[in-house]
């Protein structure tokens, strides 16, 4: 996705996955108006991005927010399907007990980056 927006007084283009893009506006345009330009996609996003642009009733920075938690919360759920599945596992193979342990643990400090992310947006 390419992105052309006017933060404040520059302008400004971000390209990148639809998640990147949503994530360097926010960043850009923290306290700034923003003011969308033009965007380049393909046909699936062009739709989502109208959609969603219509949603927010126009205002870039709050489709950018809603877009990036909806997306957090994707992730948390599937890191907490994962998680239940490498438990269960665990519990089936005892030997491999610490194995599956470890990747918990780095899948719990995962979920914890990405909770946090979800709370600075709300």
């Amino acid at each position: 996705m390419e992105l052309w927006a006017k933060v404040g007084d520059e302008k400004v283009k971000f390209q990148g996955s639809f998640k990147s893009v949503m994530e360097q506006l926010l960043e850009k345009a923290k306290d700034k108006e923003a003011t969308l330009l033009s965007f380049h996609t393909g046909q699936k996003e062009r739709r989502r991005f109208k959609r969603d642009y219509r949603a927010a009733k126009k205002d870039l920075v709050q489709l950018a927010k809603n877009y990036l938690a909806w997306s957090y919360l994707i992730e948390i759920r599937k890191l907490n399907r994962k998680i239940k599945e490498l438990n269960t596992k665990r519990k089936v193979e005892p030997k491999k007990s610490a194995f599956y342990e470890n990747q918990i643990q780095e899948l719990k400090k995962q979920l914890e980056e990405i909770e946090s992310k979800l709370n600075n947006l709300c």
